[in-house]
């Protein structure tokens, strides 16, 4: 049974929506990855009022959407485990990545992670690293008057920084925007569709065979990036060092370099299509651009979900959990919660009073990278504003958001008084 369209998509736009008129269990049974797809947050609303913890057949999961419920099953290792089965991260990735596992592997992928994202380094090396990629790319655009800003600006700045911290320096933006593409098809793929795994499989094994000249030089000669640092930490011949840490690699690959550039999207889009906030912004982008970025991580998570793995029969929201039941920790409808942020929630304000948004995730699990993406986003943000007068969006291509598990605006054409 397909849920009724209606006109109230977040975005303004038409948009499936969650209607009242269906019982709810029927409700739950209709749910389908298109219709997540397509827009997620009236099904999790709905959700969160009737059924906050349920069982959703289309993708197998219990669905947990409201803040309070989120953030209690992420801090709870001993009853929600990070190794879900089947996972589509581990099938994609391989096993024993960082996303998959907790306690002492968990502590050992992070410490190997941690030298290149403490905050503390971050601030020493992002601006030289940012700036002239941001600079790069403006120059590339800024007298045409219009671009696609997905393609021709968010995303190439930041698989580019993330991949100079990588190591990666030597691909250049369309290889690394391919790869994080196939490898999203392959992490979101709950649905087992064979079409989507057969593309992240490609992916990976080409990410594989490119990427064994680079580790090989690595090792013999680091040079004080995030991948030599991985290799020297870990144990072994050269092959065995590979295997511990490519699963962890390839999500850093996804998350790292999917997660500033989609949210500087979603962010921008939020900012252009609402006058009164574009307006607030203008006035004063460098004293707003911290506000921006956190509103925008709320408004629309580029990464929707954190999955876990029930231990034992469990009582939360209301429902009883079975033992072995693989449960995803929605972020995206916990950063919409009414009970938290309020009546307007779907909106985009950046006066919003907030406490700390979920977009980076809860728990030990908590996104290693989260102080680089803010930066690079702020930096991102506060230079296309301040650099293209007149932004505006383009009617005639209006945007589209998509994705449930990643979601963002699959190209933001913009136009500008140049």
């Amino acid at each position: 049974m397909p849920l009724p369209r209606s006109m109230a998509g977040d975005d303004g736009r038409p948009q499936e929506a969650a209607v009242t008129t269906v019982p709810i269990d029927d409700f739950v049974a209709a749910i389908d990855v298109e219709q997540l797809d397509a827009d997620p947050y009236p099904i999790y609303a709905r959700l969160r009022r009737e059924a906050p913890v349920c069982y959703v057949p289309a993708v197998n999961l219990w669905f947990i959407t409201r803040w309070h419920d989120v953030e209690q099953a992420a801090q709870r290792p001993d009853l929600f485990s990070a190794a879900v089965d089947p996972s589509p991260v581990s099938r994609s990735f391989g096993e024993n990545n960082i996303l998959t596992v907790d306690g002492p592997r968990h502590k050992q992928l992070r410490a190997m992670l941690d030298p290149s994202f403490r905050p503390r380094v971050v601030e020493q090396y992002a601006t030289p690293l940012i700036a002239p990629l941001i600079e790069q790319q403006l120059a590339q655009i800024e007298d045409k008057g219009e671009a696609d800003l997905m393609a021709e600006y968010f995303e190439p700045i930041s698989v580019l920084s993330l991949g100079v911290v990588l190591g990666l320096a030597e691909f250049d933006a369309d290889t690394l925007r391919r790869w994080f593409a196939a490898l999203a098809l392959g992490a979101t793929n709950f649905e087992a569709n064979p079409d989507k795994q057969r593309a992240a499989d490609a992916a990976s094994a080409e990410i594989d065979a490119a990427l064994a000249p680079l580790f090989a030089r690595l090792l013999a000669r680091p040079d004080g990036s995030t991948i030599a640092h991985m290799l020297h930490a870990a144990e072994g011949p050269l092959a065995a060092r590979v295997a511990q840490i490519m699963p962890t690699l390839k999500v850093i690959l996804l998350g790292g370099m999917q997660e500033p550039g989609h949210a500087g999207g979603s962010t921008s889009y939020g900012l252009l299509s609402n006058p009164e906030q574009l307006e607030m912004f203008l006035a004063d982008p460098a004293g707003q651009v911290r506000a921006a970025v956190d509103e925008g991580l709320r408004w629309v998570s580029p990464i929707g979900t954190q999955t876990r793995r029930v231990t034992r029969d469990t009582e939360l929201g209301g429902a009883t959990l079975p033992a072995g039941a693989n449960v995803g920790l929605l972020l995206s409808s916990a950063n919409r919660d009414e009970a938290v942020w309020g009546d307007d929630a779907d909106r985009f304000r950046l006066e919003r009073r907030r406490p700390t948004q979920a977009a980076f995730g809860f728990g030990s699990h908590y996104c290693s990278g989260h102080h680089f993406s803010r930066v690079q986003m702020r930096m991102a943000l506060e230079a296309l504003f301040t650099r293209l007068p007149g932004l505006r969006l383009q009617e005639d291509h209006w945007p589209e958001l998509r994705g449930w598990e990643f979601r963002a605006p699959a190209h933001l054409h913009v136009r500008w008084d140049s």
